[in-house]
């Protein structure tokens, strides 16, 4: 519920620390909860990068709420996939990353086209969320 509060135009990509203060968690707590929403298909996670001095560095997570059944079905396992090849192969998360893409995007396996889901305004998003709390 705190995570959709940081949702601006930019996008949503709040820290740790910042998502621990405005629930009065530790970070530890956080990041606990985010991987539970992780393999529940709630959350997917994008890791951000910048360049600074000519070098590759990550700079913080850029994360998108699923709302819809069938979506939350497909992130929770793309989750699990990249899960399992890294334990079973000892993959970096980039490695895993790049196995897991064919496997978990939409168009694997099906032979029509995934039907699109209406976009949904920020304030339709957060009275979604809250409601899961009712």
């Amino acid at each position: 519920m705190t995570l959709a509060t940081f949702m601006g135009q930019a996008g949503l990509f709040p820290s740790h620390e910042t998502i621990a203060k405005a629930c009065n968690r530790s970070e530890r707590t956080v990041i606990r909860a985010l991987e539970r929403a992780y393999e529940l298909g709630l959350v997917v996670r994008t890791r951000r990068m910048a360049l600074q001095g000519g070098k590759k560095v990550r700079t913080s997570n850029l994360y998108r709420l699923i709302v819809t059944a069938s979506e939350q079905a497909r992130a929770a396992g793309k989750h699990m996939a990249r899960a399992v090849w890294r334990s079973v192969s000892h993959l970096t998360d980039k490695m895993a990353d790049k196995v897991t893409k064919d496997i978990s995007s939409p168009s694997f396996g099906r032979r029509y086209p995934v039907p699109q889901d209406n976009p949904r305004s920020r304030n339709e998003l957060l009275a979604i969320i809250e409601s899961w709390q009712t």
